[in-house]
């Protein structure tokens, strides 16, 4: 019933077919299992039209969309760019509430952020490999590299998502405190306002683990 009603079925160019969804679902959950089956099947604009429907649906309640997480990890590596940048920005507004799963896919997510072609792709990678080391001290060890790789790879340019991910972490990484406040005091002089401003709000992080 659901699908049918998506944007890409009704031929709208908009997001309002799948928003309407999206809605449709917040109130009756049990139509989730036809997103659920949309997403494995071949049709890219059918995929994408379901990936974004778990986005909107994870932005208010992702805990109705965290069983659907790895049928998105599994679109990760789709030809269609929408695909993936809308399952990795659904994957990353759930990944508290699948911890284990996105540890594992942590090479996926580090190839993805090396080389795919997409930014919105390789941010919400890096947003969610900063919520994942927000969750305890072995995924905060775990995704360190990933997010120190962002501090540099792509000229800076993911830098703040990687900073903002140490922030969330800080609590976890007691013993990388020093090397951590040196990274927050480069970034301190960086000319971005937004990292910056993310390098200011390390520096709190970090202040709060002091006796």
């Amino acid at each position: 019933m659901v699908l049918r009603n998506l944007s890409s079925q009704i031929g709208q160019r908009s997001e309002q077919g799948n928003r309407r969804v999206a809605a449709f679902i917040l109130e009756n959950p049990e139509f989730l299992n036809e997103i659920k089956d949309g997403l494995i099947q071949k049709n890219a604009d059918l995929l994408g039209d379901c990936a974004e429907v778990c986005t909107m649906i994870a932005e208010k309640n992702p805990e109705l969309v965290a069983p659907l997480a790895e049928n998105l990890l599994t679109l990760l590596h789709h030809k269609s760019t929408r695909v993936r940048w809308e399952s990795m920005h659904a994957l990353a507004l759930v990944t508290p509430l699948v911890p284990e799963l996105i540890q594992d896919a942590i090479p996926q997510l580090e190839i993805l952020f090396r080389n795919d072609k997409s930014t919105i792709v390789r941010d919400y990678a890096i947003i969610a490999a900063g919520n994942l080391a927000s969750m305890g001290p072995a995924q905060a060890k775990a995704i360190y590299p990933l997010l120190n790789l962002a501090l540099t790879l792509h000229d800076t340019k993911f830098a703040k998502h990687g900073l903002d991910g140490f922030s969330k972490s800080a609590k976890h990484l007691k013993d990388d405190y020093d090397e951590l406040m040196g990274i927050a005091e480069l970034y301190l002089r960086h000319g971005r306002p937004s990292i910056h401003q993310a390098a200011k709000n390390l520096i709190k992080a970090l202040q709060k683990l002091q006796p």
